[in-house]
């Protein structure tokens, strides 16, 4: 990471790890999107007090320094430029709606399974059949909630209400977003199957990941903001809790899930630190 030499004008593009990820598997790969961000910036020293007058109310903003471009999402890019009603003066906020912040940073993955594999949850369908983390702090739901900032000034608050959310999960070799699991015959399970035997729409997107062990990103998107202020996966009326998952693990390993609101354009992140115990 470097600045930019911001004495000319310069354009200087990279692939999102996402984009890299693609090109790196031989997917289809196009352009679709960009972003813009201002995380270097600092507004506070816009000076209405300059004496040269309002032409240099700016000049310290427009002489700080840029970075140059990298691709590690928890790093740069966290304050995308979004378009809001004139006006408006403040934005829509995301935060900890509980104990994420402190239930992330605590999970664990045990070396015993446990008895009865209280320890394990076991995923079954017809592609794989694996075991994640369970048992005490063995894993986690995200719970959030939001600020609407409304007396601050947030005039697009309305829009956002029932807004969906885009959770990424940095590295899936170590964790995995999943639904919750169900108690069949007393067992910590996870049944993916249809009655006719495929898979749900919804566990095509996560089920790749479960026995990924390559450092590659997990995003899952539309995610419904439930009861309790947990993130829910699924369609409504047809709903789980989105859950963190520790994968077999021989060490302490550490790694981030960042939220976005689709509409909004808020981010959260949280660290994760997963234990070998």
């Amino acid at each position: 990471m470097g600045y930019l030499n911001n004495t000319s004008r310069v354009l200087d593009a990279i692939l999102t790890k996402k984009g890299r990820e693609i090109l790196s598997s031989g997917g289809d790969f196009a352009v679709t999107k960009f972003a813009l961000g201002d995380d270097e910036i600092d507004y506070s020293l816009w000076d209405t007090t300059h004496t040269n007058g309002t032409d240099f109310y700016g000049a310290v903003i427009d002489n700080l320094p840029a970075l140059e471009p990298f691709n590690d999402p928890s790093e740069i890019m966290k304050y995308k430029l979004v378009t809001r009603s004139p006006g408006t003066g403040a934005m829509e906020k995301i935060i900890d709606g509980g104990n994420t912040a402190t239930n992330l940073v605590g999970l664990k993955f045990y070396a015993d399974e446990g008895e009865g594999g209280t320890n394990r949850i076991t995923v079954n369908s017809d592609l794989v059949t694996t075991k994640l983390g369970h048992g005490t702090n063995g894993n986690a739901l995200i719970n959030i909630t939001k600020i609407a900032n409304v007396e601050n000034g947030n005039l697009d608050h309305p829009l956002f209400s029932n807004e969906l959310y885009t959770v990424t999960l940095l590295d899936s070799s170590v964790a995995i977003l999943g639904p919750t699991y169900d108690l069949i015959d007393g067992n910590n399970v996870i049944n993916l199957q249809n009655d006719d035997g495929t898979l749900s729409p919804t566990d095509r997107k996560w089920v790749p990941f479960v026995d990924n062990v390559q450092h590659i990103s997990q995003t899952v998107s539309g995610c419904i903001l439930g009861s309790g202020n947990n993130l829910n996966i699924g369609t409504p009326g047809n709903t789980s809790n989105l859950r963190i998952y520790p994968k077999r693990l021989t060490a302490t390993t550490s790694t981030s899930i960042i939220i976005t609101g689709e509409s909004s354009g808020a981010v959260l992140e949280f660290p994760i630190t997963i234990t070998y115990s």
